[in-house]
């Protein structure tokens, strides 16, 4: 068996990251200056993770330094990492850190994928939260997604559906301009969810969706369609969504034709970057050597 250095070494893409939680524990504890009890940890679901978030993280993201800060580090550790491709969200609500200044916003993410480009393809992501206020979606989303600087969005937060409709719009919004567009879904739904989060907004990439292993005609669907699933093993175990790393569906979903990629997700909760995941998953038997090859190539 190959050991942890050699998944380490080789390049690689992170597809599914958060990029103001995507640096390791240690390096961010000492920027921030402060401990967060037991951690990283196991924790009860997004909501125990947002608890954390709430108490440690956001309040620590107060300026545009800050956020700049954020992202420089986890640079630093998808470097560690030999990451030569990392589409990453940038929540949409970060424009608040730089004082509702639209063009000094855009100018530093436009000068970000400059300076990465010397070592990697960074593609931004505008981040979306489900739950975010409509009216500033509204006032927001246009102006950003026509401006070129972002590649793909992500609709994320809690897995509700009660009110998907209301951002349809968005995504109208991303296939004007010829953004990719990614929502997650089916991390703690089922295979229904992901299939109809899928057709109604007309999904290229799904973050996660490990509920679609459940049901056999959703895997056909997702592989017919040539729908990726970019999944994060580690979040996925570390929040409860799977009971280990060896009863996880990737390997399911691999076999039945469902294009996959990897993601670290948040790094910061979850202690493992993508060579480290794609070894514990050999290890433990879940993929093969073959199949760890395949998702390394993965773009």
């Amino acid at each position: 068996m190959k050991d942890i250095e050699y998944y380490e070494q080789k390049e690689k893409a992170d597809l599914h990251a958060h990029l103001n939680l995507s640096m390791s524990y240690k390096r961010y504890k000492k920027w921030a200056n402060l401990e967060i009890p037991n951690f990283p940890r196991k924790m009860n679901g997004l909501g125990e993770m947002h608890e954390v978030i709430g108490e440690y993280t956001r309040p620590r993201a107060k300026t545009a330094q800050d956020i700049k800060d954020l992202f420089d580090m986890s640079f630093k550790d998808a470097k560690k990492d030999n990451i030569v491709k990392m589409e990453a969200s940038i929540d949409i609500g970060f424009i608040k850190q730089f004082d509702l200044n639209l063009d000094n916003f855009l100018l530093y993410i436009s000068e970000l994928v400059k300076k990465q480009s010397k070592r990697m393809e960074f593609v931004p992501e505008l981040g979306i939260p489900k739950n975010a206020d409509i009216e500033f979606l509204t006032q927001w989303c246009k102006p950003m997604l026509e401006s070129g600087v972002f590649k793909n969005i992500d609709v994320y937060g809690p897995e509700i559906f009660e009110s998907l409709n209301d951002l349809t719009f968005i995504f109208d919004l991303a296939e004007k301009y010829g953004i990719k567009k990614k929502g997650h879904v089916g991390e703690f739904s089922d295979a229904a969810s992901v299939k109809r989060v899928v057709e109604l907004y007309r999904l290229d990439e799904v973050q996660h969706g490990i509920g679609a292993a459940s049901d056999e005609h959703v895997l056909e669907f997702l592989a017919k369609n040539e729908i990726r699933c970019n999944v994060c093993p580690q979040s996925n175990y570390m929040l409860g969504a799977v009971e280990s790393l060896e009863t996880h569906p990737i390997a399911k979903m691999m076999r039945a034709g469902v294009p996959i990629g990897l993601g670290t997700d948040d790094l910061l909760f979850f202690n493992r970057s993508i060579g480290q995941q794609i070894f514990d998953l050999v290890k433990v038997g879940t993929i093969t050597e073959d199949e760890a090859e395949t998702l390394l190539a993965v773009r």
